[in-house]
């Protein structure tokens, strides 16, 4: 097989054994221990430092502390890295993508709406829903101030008539964040997840390039569609690799999970560096399976990722 311009070669070994929520990996640095349950895990390298690790599923937030000295992403060594994106890849393949939305708003009595507010803003980067997001948490911590001051008795029930009308302010209020924040959500999980959302016409569509660069999008719409419904077909049409020969078009995508270096910089007109880490991290990784995976571990500035995300293809393995 021939070595790709800009991919980083090496050797390494690595081999996990896993039971319940202890793992123990072995790599030519050493033996590596974890433990720990899906967002919080204990980890002592081979090298040395112990450290624990914090993180919301799905936001690609991170939080790592911890004794010796904190390293970059970029620079972990190939142990640890296999160590969380296994724990990465043993996540379930939601059958309903983007249900969690609803369910957090209705189990915690739309106390934490703003949680799936938040994730979709950092999703899509937009700054509307990211005010959303903190409209419901404002809302939520006076919902939270006025059941604290509620009069109650020992048994936990409302006494005299302010304490009844501040427990039907906040009963409503609960059900108000409820019922509104399911409503935006429906549209907002669609565009977060690419459920058949319709974008809205381009005011500039009528211009010719425009209009061929926003028809190449929904060529890039529909290749991925393809790609997730039978990716053996994708393969065989080489959708997401510009690098090999084929009369498919796919709009332009490109496979991160198996493009060379060059194909990915030009593909998604990014610095051939940026390429190159992506490239490197995936070696180690071995693929990635969300565009979060790609962003954190090869420290992709925001510009970057912007380009990367209208460009990727992530097809199921």
């Amino acid at each position: 097989m021939s070595r790709q311009k800009g991919e980083v070669v090496g050797f390494s070994y690595r081999k996990s054994f896993r039971a319940g929520p202890f793992r123990v990996t072995a790599s030519k640095s050493g033996l590596s221990y974890s433990a720990g349950i899906k967002g919080v895990r204990v980890t002592k390298w081979a090298n040395g430092p112990v450290q624990t690790t914090f993180s919301t599923p799905e936001t690609g937030m991170r939080y790592t502390s911890g004794s010796g000295k904190r390293q970059k992403i970029s620079a972990m060594t190939n142990t640890a890295m296999a160590d969380r994106s296994a724990g990465l890849r043993e996540r379930k393949k939601e059958k309903h993508p983007g249900a969690w939305y609803f369910a957090i708003v209705v189990l915690s009595a739309g106390l934490f709406t703003a949680i799936p507010f938040a994730h979709a803003a950092a999703r899509l980067q937009r700054r509307d829903v990211r005010l959303r997001a903190g409209i419901y948490a404002v809302a939520a911590a006076t919902l939270g101030v006025l059941t604290s001051v509620t009069p109650q008795d020992r048994q936990g029930h409302a006494v005299g008539s302010v304490s009844h009308a501040l427990s039907l302010i906040v009963g409503a209020g609960a059900i108000a964040l409820m019922a509104v924040g399911c409503f935006q959500l429906t549209t907002l999980r669609r565009e977060v997840y690419g459920l058949g959302a319709v974008r809205p016409v381009h005011p500039a569509a009528a211009d010719p390039v425009v209009a061929g660069r926003l028809a190449a999008r929904a060529r890039r719409s529909e290749a991925r569609s393809l790609a997730q419904s039978d990716p053996v077909l994708a393969q065989d049409l080489h959708i997401g690799r510009p690098d090999l020969p084929g009369e498919y078009d796919d709009g332009g995508l490109i496979d991160l999970n198996s493009a060379p270096v060059d194909a990915i910089a030009a593909a998604c007109s990014i610095e051939l560096r940026v390429a190159a880490r992506i490239v490197a991290v995936r070696q180690n990784l071995g693929s990635f399976n969300s565009l979060d995976e790609v962003f954190a571990f090869a420290e992709v500035e925001e510009g970057a990722a912007a380009r990367i995300r209208e460009y990727a293809l992530l097809p199921p393995r």
